[in-house]
C-alpha cells in the first residue's frame, strides 16, 4: 500500500513481548516528551503559542491523529515503559512522592533496549514512584527529578525542596528546567558512544503546573491576557528546547538514522487548550486522553502522512522495539505492535484496548465505552461524534452491554486500587478541578 498525504487506517499485528534477543539494532530512538501538552495547545492545531520545531515534526513524519495517552501523568509514563495497562500493577493515578509505584523487575523499553546493546538515557520528569528509579528500570543514566513537579527555576518540589538529581546525587543547576534538560540531552548525544545505539527519553516538565517562563519568552505574547501569555510563553519555549535538541541530531549527523517520536501524556489542565475535545487532564473523555503524537525517521517513513488509526501509550514498547529491529520472546504485554502497518501500510485489525485510570475507557471499531469509578457508564461513536456530545448508552443498549462484559473481563486482572476523590470539575464522573494540584496550596508562578 502506497503511503499518500491524507488520512489512512492502519492496525496492528498480533501481540510481541519483552526479553530481547538483538537483530543487528543500530538505530536510535528519541523519545520527547510533553507533560500536560492539550491537543489544541500547538500553533498548527489553533493554539497560542508558537511551536514551529514541533510542528515541523508532523510535517516531516507521521502525525497520528487518535494517540491515546493516559488521564494523569504517572499513567502515561507507565504504559510507554511496560507496555502493559498501568492498572495491573496499581498505577491509576499520579503517584505521590513516596509511592512505591512501579514494580521493580518489570521488562520495560529501555531494559530491553538496554540488552540489545543500546546506551539509555532517561533526561527530566520520573514520577514512577520508589520501588524501581530510573537507573533500576534499564537507564544507564538519570537527569532531572523524581516527583510530580519543580519550580522551572528554582527545582524544588511544593515542599520547597530541591528534587534535581544527576544519578541519585542531588545537585542545584542554576537556569530554566526546560533548557536544563535539553542542555543535558545535546550533551548525552554529543558524548555518546558512537560504536552504540542510544534510547533516549527527553521528559520535560513543560508545560506542568506551576507555570514559570523567562521574560523573553513572555514579552512575544503581551496581547495575550496574563494566564494565556503564561502558558503560551512555556509552551513557545518547550518548542524552542525541542528545536535545538533536533539541530543537535543533524549537527551530528543522527538526523537519518535516529527514530524521533514526540508526544504528550495527557491532556492539558484548565491553563491549556484541549479543543475540539470535550474534558481534560484526569479525564477519560478525549480532551484527557487524545494527545499530539508524531513520529519521524527519514527514509524509512513518509512525510506529511496523518493516521486516523487509534494508537495506544501501551503499543509504543512493541512498535519501537520491532521498528529497531529487536525481538522480544513471550511475556506479558497489552500493547500492539504497530510498526509493519506505520511502516508498510499494511491494514490489519487491532481490536479493542483500555486506558484506564481511576475511570476506564474501552476502544472497540468506531465505539468508546466509559465507565466511571462512580459507576456511571457511557457510550459514544467516537469516529462519527469525537467531541462526545451524544451519549448513545439507551438508544444501542445492546452494544453497551456487550463493552461491559468484555471490559468487565479486562478489569479481573487490574490490581484493587484506592480510588481517590477529584477535587472539582472535568472528568466524566462529575465536575472537575486541576488534577494534580498541591494539597496544601497552589505553587505561585514565577514569571522571569
Amino acid at each position: 500500500m502506497q503511503f499518500l498525504n491524507r488520512a489512512i487506517t492502519i492496525s496492528a499485528l498480533v501481540m510481541s513481548a519483552m526479553i530481547v534477543t538483538a537483530q543487528g539494532a543500530d538505530t536510535n530512538i528519541l523519545i520527547l516528551f510533553a507533560d500536560d501538552l492539550g491537543s489544541g495547545d500547538l500553533s498548527s492545531r489553533g493554539g497560542a503559542a508558537r511551536t514551529p520545531n514541533i510542528d515541523r515534526l508532523g510535517r516531516e513524519g507521521v502525525e497520528f491523529r487518535r494517540y491515546y495517552g493516559y488521564p494523569l501523568c504517572s499513567t502515561a509514563r507507565a504504559a510507554l515503559l511496560t507496555g502493559q495497562m498501568p492498572r495491573r500493577y496499581g498505577i491509576a493515578h499520579a503517584l505521590g512522592v513516596r509511592e512505591p509505584g512501579m514494580p521493580a523487575n518489570l521488562p520495560t523499553l529501555p531494559r530491553t533496549l538496554r540488552a540489545a546493546g543500546y546506551q539509555t538515557w532517561l533526561v527530566g520528569k520520573w514520577h514512577l514512584g520508589t520501588a524501581s528509579p530510573p537507573l533500576q528500570s534499564g537507564f544507564d543514566h538519570f537527569y532531572g527529578f523524581e516527583g510530580p513537579e519543580v519550580d522551572y527555576f528554582q527545582h524544588t518540589n511544593r515542599r520547597g525542596e530541591i528534587d534535581w538529581q544527576r544519578n541519585g546525587t542531588t545537585i542545584r543547576d542554576e537556569g530554566y528546567s526546560t533548557f536544563l534538560l535539553a542542555e543535558e540531552a545535546i550533551s548525552l548525544i554529543a558524548q555518546r558512544d558512537a560504536a552504540k545505539p542510544f534510547y533516549l527519553q527527553v521528559a520535560f516538565n513543560a508545560p506542568h503546573f506551576p507555570l514559570s517562563a523567562p521574560e523573553s519568552f513572555l514579552s512575544k505574547y503581551s496581547h495575550l491576557n496574563t494566564a494565556q501569555r503564561l502558558r503560551a510563553a512555556v509552551v513557545d519555549a518547550l518548542d524552542d528546547a525541542v528545536g535545538r535538541i533536533l539541530e543537535a541530531l543533524d549537527e551530528n549527523g543522527l538526523r537519518n538514522n535516529t527514530l524521533v517520536v514526540f508526544l504528550s501524556d495527557n491532556g492539558a489542565d484548565q491553563s491549556g487548550r484541549n479543543a475540539p475535545y470535550r474534558g481534560g487532564k484526569g479525564s477519560v473523555f478525549e480532551g484527557g486522553i487524545r494527545v499530539p503524537c508524531f513520529m519521524r525517521w527519514p527514509e524509512q517513513l513518509p512525510s506529511g502522512v496523518i493516521v486516523a488509526q487509534p494508537v495506544s501509550a501501551q503499543d509504543l514498547y512493541p512498535t519501537l522495539a520491532d521498528a529497531v529491529g529487536v525481538s522480544m520472546d513471550a511475556g506479558r504485554i497489552d500493547g500492539k505492535n504497530l510498526w509493519p502497518a506505520i511502516r508498510y501500510g499494511k491494514d490489519l485489525q487491532r481490536g479493542s484496548f483500555v486506558i484506564a485510570g481511576a475511570d476506564c475507557s474501552l476502544f472497540d471499531g468506531d465505539w468508546k465505552l466509559i465507565e466511571t469509578s462512580a459507576g456511571r457508564v457511557s457510550l459514544f461513536n467516537i469516529v462519527n461524534d469525537p467531541r462526545e456530545t451524544s451519549d448513545l448508552i439507551n438508544d444501542r443498549a445492546d452494544e453497551a452491554r456487550r463493552l461491559q462484559a468484555e471490559l468487565a473481563i479486562i478489569k479481573q486482572e487490574f490490581s484493587q486500587i484506592t480510588v481517590r476523590p477529584r477535587p472539582g470539575p472535568g472528568g466524566p464522573g462529575g465536575p472537575a478541578g486541576r488534577p494534580g494540584a498541591p494539597r496544601n496550596g497552589p505553587m505561585r508562578p514565577r514569571q522571569q
